[in-house]
């Protein structure tokens, strides 16, 4: 199963810690976990800062990775977190607007969805592909992360707190009217390092061991 993962930094595996490189090694980050199963091959397309589209040039953007993974069986999209944080007056119902908005204004994702493909990559019957749309982990009580690069939060701690108690309901609302896969990452106490928004290697760990048992769970 080829799978495209579409998100910010925590799909990304970005490492906020002084004197790191930056990154994640492949073996710890939530996206090469499980592209070291046998039977799965992912294309990360995290990037650092990503909010969800909502601009022209940032549709284009995601039509071209449809076209340049064409042959992919899945696309699973986690973003909202940097919404959350970076956009006044977020609410749980904007965020999840905003995400419908992206497959009101991305058509070739419905078409990509129907499209299929034979064994060979080939159009043809094939089995459906499948979109999986996750709510993002909460972040944790207390975010530093935006202080440390000078980006003013739009949210406190307790704002943010009740907007990430309202949106996955309001995600999955989404994810229903488009007929995708949905799971909700809020459940999975997913730890995070120090600056309380992106995943330690731990919550990678316990990230990509969720996302696998939905993934194998699906019918």
């Amino acid at each position: 199963m080829k799978i495209i993962c579409y998100g910010d930094s925590n799909t990304y595996g970005f490492d906020p810690r002084l004197g790191s490189p930056g990154r994640l090694a492949k073996n710890e980050r939530w996206t090469g976990i499980l592209d070291s199963e046998p039977d799965i091959e992912i294309e990360n397309e995290g990037m650092n800062g990503r909010c969800i589209p909502s601009a022209s040039y940032e549709y284009r953007s995601l039509k071209k990775i449809l076209e340049r993974h064409y042959d992919a069986d899945m696309l699973i999209i986690m973003l909202g977190s940097n919404d959350l944080f970076m956009t006044r007056g977020a609410t749980a119902e904007k965020i999840a607007d905003k995400m419908r908005n992206v497959f009101v204004n991305v058509p070739e994702l419905t078409r990509w969805k129907t499209s299929g493909t034979t064994a060979a990559g080939d159009p043809g019957p094939a089995s459906k592909k499948r979109i999986l749309l996750v709510c993002p982990p909460a972040p944790s009580d207390r975010v530093l992360f935006y202080e440390m690069v000078g980006i003013p939060m739009s949210q406190s701690a307790e704002s943010a707190a009740r907007v990430m108690k309202e949106l996955p309901a309001k995600l999955a609302a989404v994810a229903t009217e488009f007929g995708l896969e949905f799971a909700d990452a809020t459940r999975w106490n997913i730890a995070c390092l120090f600056d309380g928004l992106h995943f330690s290697e731990e919550g990678h760990k316990t990230f990509a061991q969720n996302i696998l048992r939905v993934l194998r769970e699906l019918p």
